[in-house]
């Protein structure tokens, strides 16, 4: 009987035990929070539940797959706990410790989010996208050093991160405002060497010489500024964001949606963004617009002329008009043989956005009938055609067309400028002042073209241009 009891007795007791475990493990279990949002996308919020359904039953990747998601469409103070979760399950995550330290730091906690980044650089990459990750968090704790006011910290921060651009033009921007130029020329002139046409590069290399008082020089650097682009981001946040906003809603399926199909493929590429329209129904989407552009396009492609006019007409019903919509319409005219509203369009649509296909067009439709007009948008081709090569870099090769636009529009003085500039570039001094000198002739205000002909008459020899 004794014994019976204490068996009885063990059992109470391990039942007891386990019972307790198991409510302690639910009431600790993480259970992943969805805002309880309703949004114009109306794909995104159950997207979102199916990444919260997934990270519940999976493990540290699931977890942070859910946050990315999250930050994706700006639920930062949703995604920190994703975060942490998939941290305490996998503390090596890099991914799950960089998405917790930016949802701080979008949330505002600069120096909470910054000892997070740090935990980052405290990991070991196994990849070259975690080694950038690197890169990244180390740039990151600078930009928070810099929103809190902490220009010593930023500097050190930015200098660790010495050969990645954005850290470095951080870096020289911050050493010329400290008046330190000189200090900042190395550093810049390194980059240039690397990214050659970056247009913030540039314009640092203009304000350090404008500093240090090399003036013709600085002017130098100006004219590169002109050639140059956008290469180098001043922000890591635009790429870290967007693949991750791609991956619910409506940018999704515009994600998985081909840029561009053969003729073949038209009626199956109408189909998806006919799938994507239905999904986004009247409520206002950034995206709308770019997928009933892809659907003009191919209307026009089959040439659906009364279907262009029926969109259309939808269109400027929500007080939407651009060049695509002129274009397309003026090409819906010429389907149905009426030429001349055809070439209204088609003009209209060129005051708003210059095209070599609408000039071709054209340029057709005057053809013999009107010489002075079809050389006018002949002329525009060549131009278009001189400016594009020079963007590219090929200055050679962009004097061919910019000189046939001369030669088809001999009023025009925009032409002339780029002839300057080419020759500027490829320092061929004399061709450049001519041309120079010529566009004057044509508009005198002109006033760029006046700024390089004074530059190149107040000596014999200028500072070698960069080729």
């Amino acid at each position: 009987m004794i014994y019976a009891i204490r068996v009885l007795l063990v059992v109470v007791v391990l039942e007891t035990v386990v019972g307790g475990a198991l409510l302690a493990r639910r009431a600790w279990r993480a259970v992943p929070r969805v805002p309880d949002e309703e949004l114009n996308d109306p794909l995104i919020m159950p997207e979102l539940r199916k990444f919260a359904r997934e990270a519940e039953q999976g493990g540290p990747l699931e977890w942070t797959r859910f946050g990315e998601a999250l930050l994706g469409k700006g639920f930062y103070a949703y995604a920190e706990p994703a975060f942490r979760e998939a941290l305490r399950r996998d503390g090596t995550s890099m991914a799950a410790q960089f998405g917790l330290a930016f949802a701080l730091d979008r949330t505002g906690r600069m120096q909470e989010s910054s000892r997070e980044y740090r935990r980052v650089l405290d990991l070991k990459p196994t990849s070259e996208a975690q080694a950038m990750t690197r890169y990244y968090a180390l740039f990151a704790m600078g930009l928070c050093a810099l929103r809190l006011e902490q220009a010593e910290e930023a500097e050190d921060l930015f200098r660790q991160n010495a050969k990645f651009a954005p850290a470095d033009y951080q870096y020289a921007k911050l050493l010329i405002r400290d008046g330190r130029a000189e200090e900042a020329l190395p550093v810049i002139e390194r980059v240039l060497k690397e990214v050659e046409y970056s247009l913030e590069f540039h314009y640092l290399h203009q304000r350090a010489l404008e500093a240090l008082g090399r003036t013709r020089e600085a002017f130098q650097a100006a004219t590169m500024v002109e050639r140059s682009a956008y290469l180098v981001p001043a922000s890591f946040n635009t790429v870290y964001v967007t693949p991750l906003d791609q991956m619910t809603g409506i940018s999704r399926m515009l994600r998985e949606l081909v840029d561009e199909v053969g003729d073949a493929n038209l009626v199956g590429f109408e189909s998806e963004l006919l799938e994507i329209r239905q999904a986004m129904g009247d409520k206002p989407i950034f995206a709308a617009e770019a997928v009933d552009e892809q659907l003009l396009y191919v209307a026009g492609q089959r040439k659906q002329s009364e279907r262009i006019f029926e969109m259309l007409k939808t269109y400027r019903a929500a007080g939407r008009e651009n060049a695509q919509m002129l274009d397309a319409e003026g090409d819906a005219w010429q389907v149905q043989g009426d030429l001349v509203k055809a070439a209204e369009c088609w003009e209209r649509a060129l005051l708003l956005m210059p095209n070599l296909a609408t000039h071709r067009k054209l340029a057709e439709y005057y053809g013999a009938r009107e010489p002075e007009l079809r050389d006018s948008h002949l002329g525009r081709i060549a131009l278009l055609k001189g400016i594009s090569e020079y963007r590219s870099n090929r200055l050679k090769q962009a004097l061919k067309p910019l000189t046939e636009a001369t030669q088809l529009m001999p009023q025009d003085p925009v032409a002339w400028y780029y002839i300057g500039e080419m020759n500027f570039h490829l320092q061929q001094w004399d061709a450049a002042r001519a041309a120079y000198r010529k566009c004057l002739e044509l508009r005198p205000s002109h006033g760029r073209a006046a700024r390089k002909l004074a530059y190149l008459q107040e000596a014999d020899q200028p500072v070698p241009a960069e080729s």
